[in-house]
């Protein structure tokens, strides 16, 4: 299953990839794109068959939602809508690459269920966005305490993905609801692909966003997190001003001039940590209140059409013909 938006010539280099690796799996694959509202028309299919794939089923969004909600409908129609065993997930601009597929497979053979994620062994990324993502890697452990370090390239058994859809989180990011759902997770060591064609989507703005949206899906441990610290900072601070009032009163020790400003300051921040606290409560518990999007009972809405190719056959004439009709 991958989401696609604006990018059909990866896309066709993805399913000529796909079809090659499949050759040697010994299981049936099929693929399930998941179109994010492109705006640019979807080219002809490439006129050979591809011998390897069962089928190609399109699922054209009515609106753009974004990657990670593409994928979660994706998933959601994968499980509701199919029979199948497990379900690979992928980007399809070529950075996951399909010649890893065998290794996560590997990794979970011999498994009921499984969650098997892809790390990157090596990056291909500029400087700047490798100290930036070391610095995202940081935050999120300190203010969730957990580890993330995988995107969307990922295997997972049909239970697994079943448990993952009616999760809320999902809507937000996969792989911090995958965290969340407490099912084992193995990793796999993967490098990252070159792009197949044109130019990622993806630019800082985009990938601050996403950094911020697996944050959300621990909003209650980091607002728990925060009211610790607020805590300890209220109980440090009053220990420090009863000192230094004890000292002016209660003693002859001299203390520096500016020390009633650092007091005052002190209290400021203090007044200040608190309201942001308290704030984030109340937001907190009225988000709760809110109906969330359960993906597993919402995907349907947003679904405007969907076909299914025949893999096997000349997917132009197939195309064409769905076109036609």
């Amino acid at each position: 299953m991958t989401p696609v938006f604006n990018d059909w010539q990866s896309f066709l280099i993805l399913l000529n990839d796909i079809n090659s690796t499949a050759a040697g799996l010994g299981w049936q694959v099929a693929v399930l794109a998941v179109d994010d509202g492109s705006t640019d028309e979807q080219p002809a299919y490439a006129p050979m068959p591809f011998e390897n794939i069962s089928e190609i089923r399109i699922v054209r969004l009515a609106t753009n939602v974004g990657h990670q909600r593409a994928i979660a409908i994706g998933l959601s129609i994968a499980v509701e809508e199919t029979e199948t065993d497990a379900i690979l997930i992928m980007d399809s601009d070529g950075e996951d690459r399909p010649q890893d597929i065998p290794r996560l497979l590997e990794a979970a053979a011999g498994k009921k269920d499984f969650a098997v994620v892809a790390r990157r062994a090596k990056r291909t990324n500029t400087a700047m966005f490798k100290l930036f993502y070391v610095l995202y890697k940081i935050g999120f452990s300190i203010m969730t305490g957990r580890d993330i370090n995988f995107g969307n390239f990922s295997l997972l058994s049909r239970n697994y993905a079943r448990r993952l859809i009616m999760q809320a989180d999902l809507w937000n990011n996969l792989a911090g609801a995958l965290l969340k759902s407490r099912a084992p997770i193995t990793s796999l060591l993967t490098d990252r692909g070159h792009r197949y064609a044109g130019e990622s989507k993806m630019n800082y703005i985009s990938l601050i966003v996403h950094g911020m949206s697996s944050l959300s899906v621990y909003s209650d441990v980091i607002f728990v997190r925060m009211l610790a610290a607020t805590g300890v900072f209220f109980v440090l601070s009053m220990v420090a001003i009863g000192a230094v009032v004890f000292m002016r009163l209660a003693t002859d020790l001299a203390t520096p001039g500016w020390t009633t400003t650092v007091i005052f300051g002190v209290m400021i921040i203090l007044f200040q940590a608190i309201i942001s606290t308290l704030m984030t409560m109340l937001l907190l518990l009225n988000n709760r209140a809110q109906k969330n999007v359960i993906p597993v009972r919402d995907y349907r809405d947003y679904v405007l059409s969907s076909i299914v190719l025949d893999a096997r056959q000349d997917l132009k004439r197939q195309a064409e013909a769905v076109s036609h009709h």
